[in-house]
């Protein structure tokens, strides 16, 4: 169980963190626009933190993404490691973003999602894959059907988990557009 979880790990991380990269790279200013909405860092430092957070997003997600294609283990283990801190700091910064400026976007991927508390526990759930990622690292003497379920599952999981929140805003917008009018 824990190695097709493992496997899991090794597919959905690095796919998550090179989606966000990729809809970073579409809408540039869109991190550092969200780091001045939400008025944690001052605003002069907004870009230099947004070019951190990429840049951090693309190491891990491209280092993860090559260690699953060329099948190394310890590389795997050491890039899921810095992607579970990544990614446990997004969820601090997250919730914390959530409960004290209210509507500020999240910046993530250079969507106009809104940082809510299901932005937090998705970056925390990636991140505890990553654990396990980074704790176990990836599969071995699986079949070719163990490692093909985990690959789908990891598909699965990372479409499920990357699409709640902005789905999740999206119904909360409709039902009050609902109950207002």
């Amino acid at each position: 169980m824990i190695g097709l979880l493992a496997g899991i790990a090794a597919v959905a991380v690095p796919l998550v963190l090179l989606t966000s990269l990729f809809g970073q790279v579409r809408r540039p200013s869109a991190v550092a626009g969200a780091l001045r909405a939400q008025r944690v860092f001052p605003a002069p430092f907004a870009g230099a933190v947004a070019a951190a957070v990429i840049a951090s997003e693309a190491v891990a997600g491209l280092a993860g993404a090559a260690a699953l294609l060329l099948w190394l283990d310890g590389p795997m283990r050491v890039t899921s490691g810095a992607a579970a801190v990544l990614l446990a700091l997004y969820a601090l910064y997250g919730a914390y973003v959530s409960r004290t400026r209210r509507g500020a976007p999240c910046g993530c991927a250079g969507a106009g999602t809104p940082m809510t508390g299901w932005v937090a526990g998705r970056a925390a759930a990636f991140s505890g894959l990553a654990v396990v990622g980074a704790l176990h690292g990836l599969p071995t003497g699986s079949s070719a059907y163990e490692l093909f379920t985990a690959v789908v599952a990891g598909l699965g999981f990372a479409a499920i988990l990357w699409t709640l929140p902005h789905a999740l805003a999206r119904e909360s917008m409709t039902h009050k557009r609902r109950t207002a009018g």
